[in-house]
């Protein structure tokens, strides 16, 4: 049986980036159950960049409340099975996550090997910087990549503060900008020559209205363009492979819908001699760890460090999740996702 269970959870503080701020993280938990096993995954809008609203989830994936789902599913059949029953995109993750990990447990194995038959053991991590305390504890820790978001701030602060983050981390950590599309390809490219004496690796979605031509050419500033939201589904994924619009693939799995076609889209891009890395979009623990298996079973030679240690911005929490702090984070090996939330 399907059942839903919604949630609301404060933030530390609130999360400001250029596509507004929010103070908390709203969703659904799907629990599915069958055969005696049971399943979860996580549904959770985010504001700015979700295309569905929470209201919208909602109306998505009350028709399925207490309906059995089909036993015995493949990971294809379900991906098949979810897309004919959800039409958003956080409804599909939550729901095939859950068949996914009743599945998993099902057969006893961790959620990421149903996902690739070899998944990474451990996956590389960033840090998103909120403040300085935060980012010092980091780099103790071993932290290799610091991830900044900009646009916010006009240019002459945004270069204050990439100068301070850079005289705390030393100069050997990466720093990573995400302008979440704030600017014109003529601020962009300003931005990125200005920024250069810090040595940034990377920077996510540059310039406004998702502009695949624009992010082409920024390529020429020899900082790495990543594509963010830019990139939502396998069409997008090949749009910008073929107007070489981007070094870097950012996979946000809430964004994308189901698991077993974010990995897809990982091992395309992979093929096509693209870099990527999976962020969270702050969720709760289920879509954290669901994250965490999505990248064990992602390329190994291309996978950059991933945005998983998001938890720390929710003051409260509807699971535990393994310690996300250094470099790296271990994957569980427990069958399934290995989480038990709170209902």
């Amino acid at each position: 049986m399907i059942t839903l269970h919604p949630f609301t959870l404060p933030l530390r503080q609130a999360f400001q980036s250029s596509l507004g701020t929010f103070q908390q993280r709203q969703g659904l938990l799907v629990r599915v159950e069958a055969d005696g096993f049971v399943g979860y995954g996580e549904a959770s809008p985010l504001p700015g960049l979700s295309k569905e609203s929470i209201e919208e989830l909602h109306a998505d994936l009350l028709p399925l409340a207490a309906t059995d789902p089909p036993v015995g599913l493949q990971p294809s059949e379900i991906d098949d099975w979810v897309s004919s029953k959800a039409q958003t995109a956080s409804g599909r993750h939550g729901l095939a996550t859950a068949l996914l990990d009743r599945s998993a447990r099902k057969r006893g194995i961790p959620l990421c090997q149903i996902l690739h038959p070899r998944p990474m053991a451990e996956v590389p991590i960033s840090h998103l910087y909120t403040d300085e305390s935060v980012l010092f504890h980091a780099t103790m820790l071993g932290v290799q990549t610091v991830k900044v978001k900009v646009g916010i701030l006009p240019l002459d602060k945004e270069i204050e503060r990439i100068r301070m983050i850079r005289s705390v981390i030393g100069p050997d950590v990466a720093i990573r900008l995400d302008a979440n599309g704030a600017w014109t390809e003529e601020e962009a490219r300003a931005a990125l020559t200005q920024l250069a004496p810090f040595r940034i690796t990377a920077i996510e979605e540059p310039v406004q209205n998702r502009d695949l031509e624009a992010m082409s050419r920024l390529r020429s500033t020899g900082v790495a363009i990543a594509a963010d939201e830019s990139v939502r589904n396998v069409d997008e994924l090949h749009k910008i492979i073929s107007a070489n619009a981007a070094d870097i693939i950012v996979i946000k799995p809430m964004l994308i819908g189901s698991p077993i076609t974010a990995v897809h889209m990982m091992h395309s891009a992979a093929k096509a001699g693209l870099d990527v890395f999976v962020t969270t979009t702050i969720d709760a623990a289920v879509g954290r760890l669901t994250a965490l298996h999505i990248a064990a079973a992602g390329p190994r030679e291309q996978m950059r460090s991933c945005g998983l240690n998001t938890g720390g911005w929710l003051q409260s929490d509807n699971a535990d999740t393994p310690e996300m702090a250094g470099s790296h984070v271990n994957v569980p090996t427990s069958p399934g996702l290995a989480v038990e939330p709170s209902l």
